[in-house]
């Protein structure tokens, strides 16, 4: 399994790097199908993304494995899997090809009984630029299952039970240029944006994780400093808890944009997530994380989001959590060796619970869970 960790980090998979990304999904097509899983790819927008399935033409598998490919950006030498004092260090070790290289070492171990299991693999490659032309197109195209395993998330083995909503908007205003010395003969769009900035700001309270948050990411405006500016945009960054306290805060951030008259245009929705420990497809999970780990799992609650955001609008748990790691997207970015093999017990024993068939009853599915509605 660490043959392949390795092999997987020296994939140089920076999102915005198709070929590297297209090598190293030949690479995990190829390990797949050569050990019987049937293998679909896909493109969207230049994005490919890949589903093996134990059974051919199967969009709705019991469990299915979820993983990124992409990375963010990092010097080459981050590309190396590196082992020192019981961590692995390398791009992605951590977010998150430690996942990929389970479910692959696992379809390995299983290769002469596959038939006896229900499940799929979905490998995407744009998750870090929001997963739009991943995920939520083979979401789209029917690849919805009973439940998704999405390690992408949840600290420590506390299983990620709730994530933030959040949107991303541009606010653009238009003005009048004119010389810098005679403003008066000109309409400067910068300050409308400025004055929207501060109102929608008016709406937040202190900056902490139990609140919502408006982040003021990117001003740009104006075209020379002595020209007064005939166009200005702003792009902002909500998160909140819940979906009907984001509607709420659009419709007052709506109001405030036609009183500037500003312009808005949504880069971005992403739905909160809430979903239970107790639900029957996830109980089991944590319960082996404790054997397995002796970790107490009483569940996290992340300020970010992922890719388990476009099944839960499905109404399809999601199981996010990772081992003893950290650094994500940093120089040092790490994971516990220890952690890594105690991941890969833990799914084994989940999959012979929930998505091994032969012999057995299919274990029920609970009531579904909605994503936005705290539960």
């Amino acid at each position: 399994m660490e043959h392949i960790l390795e092999r997987l980090v020296a994939f140089r998979t920076v999102t915005d790097d198709k070929q590297s990304n297209h090598e190293a999904l030949d690479y995990i097509a190829s390990f797949l199908a050569d050990r019987g899983m049937h293998i679909e790819r896909f493109d969207s927008n230049d994005c490919e993304s890949l589903v093996a399935t134990t059974r051919p033409g199967v969009k709705t598998p019991k469990v299915l494995l979820a993983a990124h490919l992409d990375v963010v950006p990092a010097p080459d030498e981050s590309f190396v899997l590196r082992k020192e004092s019981g961590r692995y260090y390398g791009r992605g070790t951590l977010d998150m090809k430690f996942a990929l290289a389970a479910y692959l070492q696992f379809v390995d171990d299983v290769q002469d009984q596959l038939e006896d299991y229900d499940f799929g693999i979905m490998v995407t490659t744009d998750e870090e630029h929001g997963g739009m032309h991943g995920a939520a197109e083979l979401v789209k195209e029917g690849y919805l299952p009973q439940v998704c395993i999405m390690p992408d998330g949840g600290d420590n083995w506390q299983v990620q039970l709730s994530s933030k909503g959040f949107y991303y908007l541009r606010l653009k205003a238009y003005g009048k240029p004119a010389h810098g010395s005679r403003p008066w003969l000109g309409t400067n769009a910068i300050q409308p944006i400025m004055d929207t900035l501060y109102d929608i700001r008016e709406l937040f309270g202190e900056s902490k994780p139990e609140n919502s948050t408006l982040n003021i990411g990117m001003i740009h405006g104006g075209a020379a400093i002595n020209q007064v500016a005939d166009y200005a945009e702003a792009s902002i960054d909500i998160r909140v808890h819940t979906e009907p306290e984001k509607q709420a805060l659009l419709a007052k951030i709506s109001q405030i944009c036609q009183k500037r008259g500003v312009e808005t245009e949504v880069i971005l929705d992403g739905a909160a997530t809430h979903f239970k420990l107790e639900h029957p497809l996830i109980a089991p999970f944590a319960r082996h994380i404790t054997d397995v780990t002796g970790v107490a799992v009483e569940g996290s609650h992340t300020l970010g989001s992922n890719d388990a955001r476009f099944f839960a609008a499905h109404d399809v748990p999601c199981i996010s959590v990772y081992p003893a790691g950290a650094g994500h997207h940093g120089p040092e970015e790490w994971l516990s060796e220890e952690g890594f093999h105690q991941f890969k017990e833990i799914l084994d024993r989940y999959m012979d619970d929930v998505a091994k068939t032969a012999g057995r009853t299919a274990t029920p599915v609970a009531s579904p869970i909605t994503a936005g509605n705290p539960l």
